[in-house]
């Protein structure tokens, strides 16, 4: 392998100088001293009038663009959470509000489901309308059969509310 010229090595050692430099140019003096009332005080400058001790800190400085971009994300998220928190509700709200309608309907059908049943008990004589608009009386068996399918009609329509 062959050994870098002077000029290649140099260039290495010029990087690396400047990278140093660059993690040493993101050091910073914070002073920490106390003053008389036992109150301790930290600043990047230290006070004129008493001894202050000297602390090495290493910061990165902030990206404020990955930090806008963090928060305009985080408040997206947010509102994308908002509208399916309102999309759910109103959701939940419509399915209770068909709930509630097709319950009504099945009330409606099983009070209707009684009446017949109340009213094929009550009439000695039930009639169909003939052809013509004559009325056709049914027969003592007719009638029992009738008032069989009005009680099996009202079991169906009642049970399942």
């Amino acid at each position: 392998m062959k050994r870098p010229s002077a000029p290649v090595g140099s260039l290495v050692l010029c990087i690396a100088w400047f990278a140093a430099s660059t993690a040493v140019a993101q050091e910073s003096s914070v002073y920490k001293w106390v003053d008389a009332q036992g109150v301790p005080h930290f600043s990047d400058q230290p006070p004129p009038d008493s001894s202050a001790e000297e602390l090495a800190i290493r910061f990165r400085r902030t990206d404020k663009a990955a930090l806008q971009a963090r928060v305009e994300a985080e408040s997206e998220l947010d509102a994308a959470a908002a509208v399916r928190e309102d999309l759910t509700q109103t959701e939940a709200a419509a399915a209770k509000a068909d709930r509630r309608k097709v319950l009504a309907e099945r009330e409606v059908i099983c009070a209707a489901a009684r009446d017949r049943m109340a009213n094929y008990g009550r009439a000695r004589r039930l009639y169909k309308p003939g052809p013509d608009g004559e009325r056709i009386y049914l027969t003592d068996e007719e009638l029992d059969v009738e008032r069989a399918n009005a009680s099996r009609a009202v079991d169906q329509a009642c049970s399942r509310t």
